[in-house]
């Protein structure tokens, strides 16, 4: 259960910095 947990965290933590990247390059060519 713990595990499932730790994965689930860490590929929603992936997804946010991902996302995050995008918007700061969206920034950036604006």
């Amino acid at each position: 259960m713990g595990v499932v947990f730790y994965l689930v965290f860490v590929a929603v933590g992936l997804v946010a910095a991902f996302a995050l990247t995008k918007v700061l390059k969206g920034i950036k060519l604006i």
